[in-house]
């Protein structure tokens, strides 16, 4: 069973790029069975829609999404050395469907941050038009509350037996990501 990896992902472009985005998203696949019906990423085990389309322009539109996937983002939405696209694709050339968010993105703009709390990091990428414009991993940081409940990371670990959470750089202006849910939130 793999660590799992929360991620929320906002993207930006036309109604049907969006939903091609989706769809690749909520795919199924099985290699053993043959050809997939539809182009996927790998291992994403959940995609909740976050709601409305938000209407950003003329045919442009923003919608949210979140789930869950196996180990990172990075091994089951992107290609290179560490991931299922490039080992599927090895396994598979002739019937492999497999996608990426740079090959996704090339008609909108997908931003995606996740959080993996097992090994302790987070993620934050964002592709524009086919061109990755930000990859960045940091490491997650415990946090819990002090005395008075206030959130905090100067805690005696050994002796602190009150919940705990981590603190995200990628969310440094959000605050604590436990605190202040989605990060495109105000």
């Amino acid at each position: 069973m793999p660590n799992y990896c929360d991620y929320e992902m906002k993207i930006t472009g036309s109604k049907n790029a969006i939903k091609r985005v989706i769809d690749c998203l909520k795919a199924d696949y099985n290699y053993g069975t043959g050809k997939p019906e539809h182009k996927h990423f790998f291992r994403v085990f959940e995609c909740e829609d976050g709601g409305d389309f938000i209407k950003e322009g003329e045919n442009k539109y923003s919608k949210y999404v979140f789930g869950y996937c196996a180990w990172s983002v990075a091994s089951c939405m992107l290609d290179g050395q560490y991931t299922y696209y490039n080992d599927i694709k090895k396994e598979y050339p002739k019937i492999f469907m497999g996608t990426t968010l740079k090959e996704q993105s090339k008609d909108c703009i997908i931003e995606v941050f996740s959080e993996e709390g097992g090994m302790g990091f987070s993620e934050h990428y964002i592709f524009n038009k086919g061109v990755c414009e930000l990859d960045d991993t940091c490491e997650l940081e415990s946090a819990g509350y002090d005395e008075n409940g206030e959130p905090t990371t100067n805690i005696d670990w050994d002796n602190y037996d009150g919940d705990y959470f981590f603190k995200n750089p990628h969310r440094e202006d959000e605050g604590f990501s436990g605190e202040n849910g989605y990060a495109w939130e105000s």
